[in-house]
Formats: C-alpha cells, structure tokens, sequence
C-alpha cells in the first residue's frame, strides 16, 4: 500500500476527493427538504451537472495520468522481491483498477440521469412557457372581447340617445304644427263669422241704397210732374207762379237737406245697430264656448275621478293642479302634477296614474276648445 501510494500519489488523492465530493453531493440532494428542491430544481440540477462534469474532467485527467506516468529515475536495483508482497501489490492495483471503472460507470449512470432530467425540465419549461402564451393569448381574447362589448354598449347607448332627442324633436315638431293648425283655425272661424257679418251688413246698405233710390226716383218724377203743372200754370200766371216756384224751391231744398240728415242719422243708427250686433254675436260666442270648455273638462274630470285610486294618508280637500300635454282629439302625451295642496308624493303618484289609466280623454265637442295644453283642478270625491 505504501509502494502504491509512492508510486500514486496524485491518483489516490484525486480518487478520495472524488469519492468524498459525489458522497457529500448525494448526502445534501437527498436530505434537502422537498418543499426546497421543488423550487429550486433546476438550479441544483445544472449544479450537479457542472460538478459532475469537472469531475469528469478530472478522472479523466487522473486516467491519463495512470495510464501514461511520468518517467521516473530507475531505481536501485532493489534485492529480490518477497512473493508475499509482489502478490499483495498486484491484488491492490486490480482492486484498484475496479474501483476505477466502477466509479467511471456510476459517473456514466448520474451523467445520463442528469441528461434525462435536464432534458425533462426543459419539455416542462416549454410546457410551461407554451401555457402561459396561451394564457397571455386568452386574456388578450377577453380583453379584444371586452373592448368590443364596451363599444357596442357605447354604440347602443349613442344610438339610443340619438333616437330619443329625434323622438323629442319630432314631438316638439308635431306640437307645434298642431297649435299652429289650431291658431289658423280660430283664425279662420274668427274670419268666417267676420265676413259673414260683414256680408250681412253689405246686404243691409244694399237694401237701404236702393231704397233710398227708389224714393229719390219718386220724388224725382214727382218733382217732374209738379214742375210741368208749374209749367202749365206759369204759362198762365207767371209772375204768381214764379214766386210760388221759388216758394216752393226753397221748401223743396229745406226739404232735400232735412231727408239728407235724417238719412245720415238712419245710417248712423244702422251701423251703431250692426256693431252691437257683431259683439252680441262675439259674447254669445266667447260663452258657449266657455260653456263647452268647462263641460270637457268636467268630463275629463269624472274619466278620471273613476280611475283615481286614492292613497291611505288621502286627506280632506286635497286639490291638484293637472297638466296634460295632448294630441289631438284625446291622446295623452305627458303628465305633471304641479301641485297638491294637502297631500304629499303618493297624492301626486295616485293622481298621476289615474290621468294615465283614464286615456283616452273624452273628446271634445268642438274643435275649437281643445287645448294641447289643458290644465284643469283635480279634486277628489
């Protein structure tokens, strides 16, 4: 053993590094608690790896070392060799050798494990990164996904929007056609009886010019016949009858203009009469349409006196101011409550509801007293 540790020294330091070195590697891989190694797996691996690879190195290296030793000096001639001991060294250097090759084969054995684990951990860190692309790609779909119905509900919300300002414009529109129609209908009944007045009066002079006519045309031929018995006489007396013509002209004019005046007053009259006429006509109106107007409402207040369903803090005299936007000639468009005098928000609901459940309103009976905007007291039974 000695003559083997002179001749090898380096190898068998070498040899009990290595021996040490992958005993002590082994002992810390295998005691190292689990929940360690999961983590750091990799890191030990390509430890492992680099140590096992300098190993290598370095058995290689020894391998050559032992294989082709450095020459040495002969040595002296030494006596005889004892059997004993020739056949000792060689039992050394062949348990050597085996030792040798079997830590070349368990160093082949963990560089293929290592290998196969190595290339394991790279199949699972592909897996791995492959998982969380699709992860990434997935969450980047949902995101797209989401974006998407945000702008839809961007777009329906728009659009929305849009419809219901032309729906407000087109309702304005139509409100304010519907009282254009309605003024240019009063206008027009308002001309109608305007010129049928007028008509009438025109008729009246009418008749009045030529009476007045006929009688100038019989006093003319009365004049006429009187004037040719002055003539007949005047040929027979004429200085008398010329002072009774002119008598008579005088009379004839004092005559003339007193007819003229009371003509004038008589169309005076006349005219006088025909006004308070038209206005009687114009009150007779005004009334019977407000007649008419108070009558609507009335209906409109029992259609919706029996749909009101009164709420329970309903107190006595309550009274409401409704107002309801139609359409005509009983389609209700909007409905406010603009006051309860007595009662509180559920007054103001119950009301509301009640206008709305008696739709449609009773129709008018006139054209003429329907209100786009009709406002009338509500008060309950």
């Amino acid at each position: 053993m000695s003559e083997l540790f002179r001749r090898y020294p380096l190898a068998i330091v070498l040899s009990v590094v290595v021996h040490v070195a992958v005993a002590a590697l082994t002992f810390v891989v295998l005691e190292r608690p689990a929940e360690e190694q999961s983590g750091d797996d990799e890191e030990i691996i390509l430890a492992e790896l680099v140590t096992d690879t300098d190993l290598q190195e370095e058995m290689q290296a020894l391998l050559e070392e032992i294989e082709e030793p450095e020459p040495e000096p002969e040595p002296e001639p030494d006596p005889e060799p004892d059997p004993e001991i020739a056949r000792q060294q060689e039992l050394l250097e062949q348990q050597r050798i085996e030792e040798f090759q079997r830590q070349e084969e368990e160093l082949e054995q963990q560089r293929l494990l290592q290998e196969a684990e190595q290339l394991r951990l790279e199949e699972e860190q592909q897996r791995q990164e492959e998982e969380q692309r699709r992860l990434e790609e997935e969450q980047q779909r949902e995101e797209q996904q989401r974006l998407k119905e945000e702008a839809e509900k961007q777009r329906i919300e728009e659009e929305a929007q849009r419809l219901r300002l032309e729906e407000e414009a087109e309702q304005q529109r139509l409100a304010e056609e519907e009282e254009r129609l309605r003024i240019e209908e009063e206008k027009r009944l308002e001309e109608e009886l305007l010129a049928e007045e007028a008509e009438q009066q025109r008729l009246e002079e009418e008749r009045l010019e030529q009476e007045r006519l006929a009688e100038e045309q019989e006093r003319e031929r009365l004049e006429e016949e009187r004037l040719a018995e002055e003539a007949e006489r005047q040929r027979l007396e004429e200085e008398r009858l010329e002072q009774e013509r002119l008598a008579e002209q005088a009379r004839l004019e004092e005559e003339r203009r007193q007819e003229q005046q009371r003509q004038a007053a008589l169309e005076e009259q006349q005219k006088q009469q025909a006004a308070a006429e038209q206005k009687a006509r114009r009150e007779r109106l005004l009334r019977k349409k407000a007649q008419l107007t108070q009558e609507y409402k009335q209906s409109i207040r029992k259609a919706v006196t029996r749909k009101f369903r009164p709420p329970a803090d309903l107190r006595p005299g309550t009274t409401c101011t409704v107002v309801a936007r139609l359409v005509y000639p009983n389609e209700i468009v909007d409905v406010q409550v603009q006051q309860c005098s007595g009662g509180g928000p559920l007054m103001e609901r119950a009301v509301e509801k009640a206008v709305w459940s008696a739709q449609p309103f009773p129709s008018p009976p006139h054209k003429a007293v329907f209100e786009r905007r009709l406002v009338f007291e509500f008060k309950p039974r």
